[in-house]
């Protein structure tokens, strides 16, 4: 069972970092944004000895716990952004809103960014990301709907 699950990460971790999932793309300015998220209990099911069991602090032991995961890509290039400031910004519609700095995240070559959020309401949620490239004056936004299942 554990080696399912993580697989299932594994799985939507490169489909998150691959391009072509135009369901969980977008453009904001001139960054392509690839985003995911998932039950932290995917994340928690690592053994203790690999780098991403204790990303963020290490993944929470709450069935609301979910991992937001955002690749980038400089739209003109191709190539993957790996020195970005995010910042995500929850909010289930109509209520309040948390906002963190998404963590850069090192796994083999590629560099994404991550956090975990509490969604424990029906939905949907809002999510906006901010990002700010290095050499660059302002940051750009996007957002997109998230309902869980």
């Amino acid at each position: 069972m554990r080696a399912l699950i993580v697989a299932i990460f594994l799985l939507v971790a490169t489909t998150v970092g691959a391009q072509g999932d135009a369901g969980q793309h977008l453009l904001i300015g001139d960054v392509d944004v690839y985003y995911g998220l998932m039950p932290s209990a995917l994340v928690g099911a690592h053994p203790a000895s690999h780098p991403e069991s204790s990303m963020h602090e290490g993944a929470p032991d709450n069935r609301h716990s979910y991992h937001l995961i955002v690749a980038l890509f400089d739209r003109t290039t191709q190539k993957r952004i790996p020195d970005a400031r995010v910042t995500a910004s929850v909010q289930e519609i109509g209520l309040g809103e948390t906002r963190k700095r998404l963590e850069p995240m090192r796994i083999g070559d590629t560099t994404s960014y991550g956090a975990y959020f509490h969604l424990s309401g029906a939905g949907p949620y809002r999510v906006r990301l901010e990002v700010a490239r290095p050499g660059r004056h302002d940051a750009t936004s996007g957002q997109f709907e998230y309902r869980p299942q």
